[in-house]
């Protein structure tokens, strides 16, 4: 087979490039230097390519440790070029002995951006050599570096830090298998030249390292995919890294790059609108869970035949719409064939509607009922645990050898070719016999025990293969869902759920929205509002229920106050109505108004995003949180402003964003109380002062330019 040219092979891709070249343009392109800002991502991401020795790969493959691919060592297969989300993905196949090496890399030429994932498939009849230490590899050059980010969900609380980079070296690392909860694989590496945005995308264990080499005036960055991977492949076997992406750029300027890769989010990565190549649009949801006059432990465990016609015929009857009705946990049969009154938790597996609670076709009818008022069905399932695996077994043609068992509850392996295709059966069958629209999915257990148990099963020089295939495997079952919903007029992503925010990583936002973001952020506005300033900044798709729910009131309030303050790219109304209509607790015409500034206020929520005030922090209530939204396009912008519970100032003044020094513009406060006919945009850059004359009081306004 013919060694590699490395030269003639760039070549051949830098023309193909040429002419796929896309035309958007990214926040940053748009600068006084964004001629040199394309320039340099051009020359970074051809210096990869110039020579493949360069590629951002280190790995051992038996006795040898190999840094990039050499063309001593490698033998080019095929290669590939295509249009893909706003870039140009090339596929360059490669050969080492019986291994084939795939190279996915996308250059997002006008984003200042680039990602890449590496496959390695044993082709031959026999058993491989063994794979370990598969890192990916990058330095940046540059003096001062600082390292900026959020935790992740569970513990983390989406908290941003900053650390310096010339005090100490930084090690992130994901552990549990559930990769978004405690750290959060989404990083700002800046330094004196500009920086990088830097992520992991893989719904596993992972780890990240950071390190200063101040004679060289570089940082580092390393990072890998399912911890202490050491593994031989078995014939057919493929392993893959996960996703890393950077999105580079050239000012020191931390909103700068906060809008790069909320750009390069939002127009490259998150799931598309239908069949079009536009982003997904926001989206409201209803839940009626609890309004069904039963006790509702959890979910919806209490929903039958006999509750959801009120709830829902009340809800439109009130003028109210939604895009989602979401049907939670708790309407399946336990895997011993008994209906479930409490405990969802403990019953999960067959994936079979609950006939005493729902009998014959009823659900459907529920189902075409939210249709036909213009709303599809979003319903919960959590396909990775298995219970009672005896049961299962026996009713539901599950076999016990597919799961990893635990003391209290087991994994259904996703890797196992059978077992993957048993749970794509059963729920791609109940989505088409009930005719739901998007399939939302919880996970409840840190798996990496499991993968260990899987892992040490198949005996020595086998470390990390259980999670590595199984989350291939996971990310199928996805895709092929996808596929189902859209081919039948559906959902163009799955809602992404594991105990709250725990699965949130790069590789999954490109096919999922996150419906609740934190199951912590079910309670306070406080907690809300600190969420939404730290995480808009990473992942715009994100959302929340509407009600605000603590110790005290544990059914939830709703008010305007609320409202704004859940006003994100999902938005969820979970509360009693039937049920309370007679006394007097719900307030119609406030949620009608919430309806209508969620519609208005959406279409700012995928622009830019600029936090107006410091972080306040999950339980800091004692000041004023402000941010603002603004569209380039339109030159306008979308604020809100929150004069929170224990604030004392009745006053604030924001120092708004990005708008026009020498245009002029409206500022609209939708209750009249801010409005300014007439301001130049310099006047509202150097401050606005904010009045709220009560506590909890939320501001909204619409900053329009005078034309």
């Amino acid at each position: 087979m013919k060694k590699l040219n490395y030269k003639k092979l760039i070549s051949l891709l830098l023309s193909v490039l040429t002419v796929f070249s896309v035309t958007f343009c990214c926040v940053s392109c748009k600068d006084d230097d964004g001629a040199n800002a394309k320039t340099e991502i051009e020359k970074e991401y051809e210096y990869i390519f110039n020579d493949l020795s360069n590629f951002p790969i280190s790995f051992t493959y038996g006795e040898k440790t190999f840094n990039g691919f050499s063309s001593s060592q490698f033998s080019l297969v095929s290669t590939d070029t295509k249009n893909e989300r706003n870039g140009v993905l090339n596929t360059v196949v490669l050969r080492h002995e019986n291994i084939l090496v795939t190279l996915k890399t996308c250059l997002y030429k006008d984003y200042n951006a680039y990602d890449y994932t590496v496959y390695f498939k044993n082709i031959g009849s026999v058993n491989s050599k063994v794979f370990s230490n598969i890192y990916a590899d990058m330095t940046f050059k540059g003096e001062s570096p600082k390292l900026k980010g959020i935790m992740g969900d569970k513990g983390g609380d989406y908290e941003p830090y900053e650390y310096d980079l010339t005090e100490y070296p930084l090690s992130f690392k994901s552990t549990s298998g559930r990769p978004t909860h405690g750290n959060f694989p989404y990083y700002n590496l800046e330094n004196a030249n500009g920086g990088a945005m830097l992520a992991i995308g893989w719904g596993g264990t992972w780890q990240a390292d950071f390190e200063y080499d101040e004679s060289k005036m570089e940082s580092s960055f390393s990072a890998t995919g399912t911890l202490n991977l050491k593994t031989y492949l078995k014939s057919g076997e493929e392993i893959r890294t996960p996703l890393y992406a950077v999105v580079r750029y050239y000012k020191r300027n931390e909103t700068l790059a906060t809008n790069a890769w909320r750009k390069w989010m939002v127009d490259c990565n998150i799931p598309r609108e239908g069949d079009t190549t536009d982003p997904m649009k926001p989206i409201r949801m209803v839940q009626i869970s609890n309004d069904t006059g039963k006790p509702n432990s959890d979910g919806s465990i209490s929903e039958d035949y006999t509750t959801w016609e009120r709830s829902l015929q009340s809800y439109y009857d009130h003028g109210l719409t939604a895009d989602y009705r979401w049907f939670d946990a708790g309407w399946y049969i336990s895997p011993d064939n008994q209906t479930v009154p409490s405990n969802w938790y403990g019953t999960v597996g067959t994936w079979t509607i609950d006939p005493v609670k729902w009998p014959e076709d009823t659900f459907k009818q529920s189902v075409d009922y939210a249709k036909a008022h213009g709303t599809g069905t979003m319903v919960w399932f959590e396909p990775e645990r298995v219970t009672n695996l005896d049961a299962l077994s026996e009713n539901y043609g599950y076999q016990k050898s597919w799961a990893i068992t635990g003391a209290s509850t087991n994994l259904n392996n996703l890797g196992n070719p059978d077992a993957l295709n048993w749970t794509k059966n059963k729920i791609l069958t109940f989505m088409q016999t009930h005719g739901v629209s998007m399939y939302r999915e919880d996970f409840n257990l840190d798996p990496n025990t499991f993968w260990y148990s899987g892992d040490v099963a198949q005996g020595e020089n086998r470390r990390g293969i259980t999670e590595n295939l199984y989350i291939q495997g996971h990310y199928d079952l996805w895709d092929s869902i996808i596929a189902w919903q859209k081919a039948n007029g559906g959902a163009t992503c799955v809602d992404s759920c594991a105990s709250g925010g725990g699965r949130n990583d790069l590789e999954t936002m490109r096919r999922a929205i996150i419906n609740l973001r934190s199951d912590s952020d079910r309670t306070t506005i406080d907690r809300r509002l600190a969420m939404t300033s730290t995480l808009s900044k990473w992942l715009p798709l994100n959302g929340t229920i509407t009600a605000e729910k603590t110790a005290e009131l544990a059914n939830g309030i709703i008010d305007i106050y609320a409202i704004r303050g859940s006003l994100l790219c999902s938005t969820v109304l979970n509360i009693k109505w039937y049920h309370d209509a007679n006394n007097g607790v719900i307030d119609w015409e406030i949620l009608k108004q919430g309806e209508r500034e969620w519609k208005e206020g959406s279409k700012y929520l995928l622009k830019d995003f600029y936090n107006l005030t410091p972080y306040r922090g999950v339980t800091g209530n004692y000041s004023w949180t402000a941010w603002e939204y603004y569209d380039p396009d339109t030159d306008s912008a979308f604020v809100q402003a929150f004069r929170q519970e224990n604030a004392e100032a009745v006053t604030y003044t924001v120092k708004l964003k990005a708008l026009k020094d020498n245009k002029y513009y409206k500022v609209r406060d939708i209750d009249g109380v801010n409005s300014i006919d007439k301001v130049l945009g310099s006047t509202l850059k150097k401050g606005l002062t904010l009045t709220a004359q009560n506590k909890r009081t939320a501001i909204s306004l619409y900053i329009e330019p005078i034309l």
